[in-house]
């Protein structure tokens, strides 16, 4: 794929990306109460035994999220790689990773879920006391890669597009602010901080993520192809 027909494509992926992310923060805002963040398993497992097509929905973007997330990597990396190769392709090639966790950690959620949902209901108290700790089928539970190592990648790319104005400064901001909350997501974890710093970080990543991508996206529908290097 030519330089100006990836950067086309990923520019397309990333306003998907963010629409994509809007769709996840109305569908988790339509969830019971008893299927968000923080839910002990007494809790959501039954509920989920009960019927769960929302959360299941928010899976299934959270999954479609990391497939779009790959193409947005590339596309943009390739834009400052010759800016400083080697801190693109390191923290590009963590960011490919935390997306490829995303989507394939969800898809796998989403099969087990409703099944781990009806054993913990069906099952006695043995059973419950068994699967309350394993419940959850993340790849990921401290969001190291999905979202610390993009958030890295964010931050410097922001920062290499910053140095060369290759990207609006308005946007590089955003993405510094986007990428510093991604990287707090598990720091947040890492540490024990409290439910409500967290769903506070989270919330602000809601906002700024969406802004980001699809300002990206626009950005790199309108921008020439780098230039290639001539080889010896």
């Amino acid at each position: 794929m030519k330089n100006g027909t990836l950067a086309r494509f990923g520019g397309l992926c990333s306003i998907l990306l963010g629409i994509v992310a809007i769709l996840i923060s109305v569908v988790y805002l339509l969830l019971p109460p008893e299927q968000r963040l923080g839910v002990k398993a007494a809790v959501i497992l039954p509920s989920v035994a009960r019927g769960a097509n929302l959360l299941l929905a928010q899976f299934w973007l959270l999954a479609l999220e990391g497939v779009l997330g790959l193409v947005v990597v590339i596309a943009l990396s390739r834009l400052v790689d010759p800016l400083a190769e080697g801190w693109v392709r390191f923290t590009a090639l963590l960011a490919i990773v935390g997306f490829a966790i995303t989507a394939v950690g969800n898809v796998i959620t989403i099969a087990r879920l409703p099944g781990v949902a009806a054993a913990y209901v069906a099952g006695d108290a043995a059973t419950k006391a068994a699967l309350a700790p394993v419940w959850r089928s993340t790849l990921d539970p401290y969001g190291i890669f999905g979202y610390g190592a993009v958030g890295l990648w964010i931050l410097v790319i922001s920062a290499l597009a910053l140095r060369s104005s290759r990207l609006p400064h308005p946007l590089t901001y955003v993405g510094f602010a986007y990428g510093v909350l991604l990287l707090l997501i598990p720091v947040a974890l890492l540490t024990g901080a409290t439910t409500t710093l967290l769903i506070v970080v989270v919330v602000l990543s809601a906002i700024a993520g969406p802004i980001w991508w699809i300002w990206l996206g626009l950005q790199l529908l309108d921008q020439p192809a780098p230039s290639v290097r001539a080889s010896n």
